[in-house]
């Protein structure tokens, strides 16, 4: 099935709302499974969305109560800020229950945005909005892209949306980020920004003195990407019970997060001795892989003394520059699989980024240079 088609996803419509047939083969299953919970909730389809936005003294007072969920995501907030400038699009930062903590991006889709209620204090929850990026990712726990029609009011299909939720190191999800843009034209490589993004967000829970009493695992089957948003990261208390964790470290055990308090660090894996640098580790199913066991409280290094890349673990916060320098790696990336995918044509390649043509070639020779 294409990413999106206006055809399938009109006959889904009329299959699900016309006839209520579900519409299996037409439509994306986490899209088909928002618009089945969605008419559990008894929201009606003709009717429009009853979400409402904060009054100014309660939106101050949930700005307020948010602040540090803004605080730590305002590195990746600012670098998606610079990609939806380009593209004519929205940044979204949304709580736990879909509601917008903080929005910004294109002046101009902006002004759009705030007439459907994309600002701060606006709910966006399924119960509240219907199907959109920003509920359906917080009720499927993983990141969701919808498109046009794909929303379950139609005066929602003007827009195309792409969440994922973010999760903290104890499983639970303490919001969403999402890009929102105009459905005119279908931009692919959102949803690979938003993830990429939300990855950086939730590896910075592991910054500062978060788990400065426990031994911190950092590691991956790359030696190369251990330090980096997209290793592994397990905590485990002083008697080697595992009590947090990033969604890639459980990945790797093939745990999920059931197993906090409940796993011990003899359960995943082979003895380890803490050391400084770098060693191999095995699992407890034989896999390979390497990695740093320490406590960010037993570091004496200097900020001059670490890597770049592990600033953020020693150190402070991630950079707004470097969360940009990632997002563009990002996008560089999801911009040559688009035009290997089109066999080298970059008008092809243009139209399925939504960007145009000379805009594609003109990112690629910037991001490529930047390197």
């Amino acid at each position: 099935m294409p990413l999106y088609s206006a055809s399938l996803t009109e006959a889904a419509r009329e299959k699900f709302f016309g006839r209520g047939e579900l519409p299996t083969v037409e439509l994306k299953q986490p899209i088909l499974r928002s618009w089945l919970r969605c008419a559990e909730l008894g929201l009606d389809v003709a009717k429009p969305p009853r979400a409402a936005a904060l009054e100014r003294t309660e939106l101050q007072t949930f700005l307020a109560r948010h602040e540090r969920l803004r605080r730590l995501c305002r590195p990746e907030l600012d670098a998606l800020n610079a990609e939806a400038h380009e593209t004519g699009a929205v940044v979204i930062l949304a709580d736990a229950q879909g509601v917008i903590v903080d929005a910004v991006g294109d002046i101009g889709f902006a002004a759009q945005a705030a007439e459907i209620s994309l600002r701060p204090g606006a709910h966006w929850s399924e119960a509240a909005a219907g199907t959109n990026a920003i509920g359906a990712a917080l009720a499927e726990r993983r990141a969701v892209a919808v498109h046009g029609g794909e929303h379950f009011f139609e005066s929602h299909a003007n827009l195309s949306g792409a969440a994922a939720p973010i999760v903290d190191p104890r499983g639970v999800v303490v919001g969403a980020l999402a890009l929102s843009a105009n459905a005119g034209v279908h931009r692919v490589h959102a949803l690979g920004l938003v993830r990429f993004a939300v990855e950086q967000i939730e590896h910075r829970f592991f910054g500062g003195n978060a788990f400065s009493a426990a031994t911190v695992l950092r590691f991956h089957t790359d030696p190369a990407v251990v330090g980096a948003p997209r290793e592994g990261l397990l905590a485990f208390d002083d008697d080697k019970r595992l009590i947090a964790a990033n969604r890639r470290g459980l990945s790797f055990v093939q745990r999920d997060w059931s197993a906090l308090d409940c796993v011990s660090f003899d359960e995943l894996f082979e003895p380890l001795r803490a050391a400084p640098q770098m060693a191999e580790i095995i699992g407890s199913d034989g896999r390979r892989y390497y990695g740093l066991a320490n406590t960010p409280s037993s570091c004496r290094a200097r900020p001059t003394d670490c890597p770049l890349e592990l600033h953020d673990i020693c150190f402070e916060p991630l950079s707004a520059r470097l969360a940009e320098h990632r997002l563009r790696d990002a996008e560089l990336s999801a911009m040559r699989a688009a035009l290997d995918a089109c066999d080298g044509n970059f008008s092809k390649a243009a139209r399925v980024l939504g960007v145009h043509r000379s805009t594609l070639y003109r990112r690629l020779n910037e991001r490529a240079g930047a390197r």
